[in-house]
């Protein structure tokens, strides 16, 4: 049976008071409410964007959406991991500080933002879930313990994965370091020469993986177990990947990873997809104003991830007559296998139905 996704056009030059106006209607159109308990740890995952990005959905556009929560009685908090590469949202204490600088907290939106993968980004469950490539995943401790989760992606391209939205901002974002590093099990971390041999990484390393000479450190591939606890504890950028990972076993990776985020959670879980200021890249790009593949076409929600990701995809190329990978330049960067392998695993359907709310 085709799942529902809920629609309603909207461009973000309406500005945020319509914006969060028109989520809130979608929230209610399909009847989302149910999917939330009075008291529920509720995770209202978001990306905060990155320190000059523009382009990134502004915190006020959610307020609607954080206080049906509140008046269904959950303990709902903002909430997204750090990440693997250097910048503002690299670790927990730079990550928070910079989501309270764009609103993304309790002065903000009346709930705080809590990382849920702790300052360094190991905090963790690893939740079994029999995949295709892994056996278990590792997931973002106060993810996998919390009891309902609201989704609100920015639908935008992605460098490595064809689209960024709701499959990636659970997937990827949902996990820990080593989840994230397993997602791009392809890599090998390696040190720069802006190491300075502080001998934090070779302090931290449980693999033994990684030694230092008079210049800097050094990482064996051999030993490397993609932990990514280098990463974790380098304070200078010095830890590197090269991030072309191939195409379709990180696709695949993301949608087991989602599995886990979502183990335990059925029907407690809704996913919006915002396709406004839809931009090549995605948000954790440290660059304003980029540029956009077209024009906005408003606000997607549905308790499948998969059905609401596809209608996003379809979306954006009935509105440009283009498939996604020819907007975005390159081939390669087809969506269709996070999707295909998320519908065979079970995590959702790609055959939905539209309903459009006025």
């Amino acid at each position: 049976m085709a799942s529902k996704v809920y629609f309603i056009k909207a461009d973000i030059r309406e500005g945020e008071k319509v914006i969060s106006e028109k989520s809130v209607k979608l929230f209610k159109a399909g009847d989302f409410g149910r999917c939330f308990k009075k008291n529920d740890f509720t995770a209202v995952k978001v990306h905060v964007g990155e320190g000059t990005n523009t382009t990134y959905i502004k915190s006020p556009c959610f307020k609607g959406l954080v206080e049906e929560l509140l008046e269904l009685g959950t303990k709902p908090f903002l909430t997204d991991t750090s990440t693997l590469y250097t910048g503002r949202r690299h670790n927990g204490i730079d990550h928070s500080v910079l989501a309270s600088e764009h609103g993304f907290d309790i002065n903000g939106l009346g709930i705080p933002f809590i990382i849920p993968d702790g300052i360094f980004g190991t905090s963790e469950v690893a939740v079994e879930i029999n995949g295709e490539l892994n056996k278990a995943v590792s997931i973002a401790y106060d993810i996998e313990r919390c009891q309902s989760i609201l989704s609100l992606a920015h639908f935008t391209g992605h460098i490595a994965t064809g689209v960024g939205a709701t499959l990636k901002t659970l997937g990827m974002g949902c996990s820990s370091r080593k989840g994230k590093m397993r997602q791009h099990s392809a890599l090998k971390p390696s040190v720069s020469d802006k190491c300075t041999l502080c001998g934090e990484c070779y302090k931290h390393c449980p693999a033994d993986a990684i030694t230092l000479d008079d210049v800097q450190a050094h990482i064996d591939e051999e030993k490397c177990i993609g932990c990514a606890e280098c990463v974790a504890v380098c304070r200078f950028g010095a830890v590197q990947y090269d991030w072309k990972a191939q195409n379709q076993e990180l696709q695949k990776n993301i949608a087991e990873h989602t599995a886990g985020v979502l183990k335990g959670k059925k029907n407690r879980a809704v996913f919006f997809n915002f396709l406004l200021s839809l931009t090549k890249d995605c948000d954790c790009f440290n660059t304003p104003d980029m540029p956009l593949i077209t024009e906005d076409i408003g606000i997607i929600a549905s308790t499948d991830p998969v059905s609401v990701d596809k209608a996003g995809v379809d979306l954006v190329e009935e509105k440009t007559g283009k498939k996604l990978p020819e907007i975005l330049g390159n081939e390669r960067l087809d969506p269709k296998y996070q999707l295909e392998h998320a519908d065979k695993i079970g995590l959702g359907s790609q055959k939905y139905e539209l309903l459009k709310v006025d």
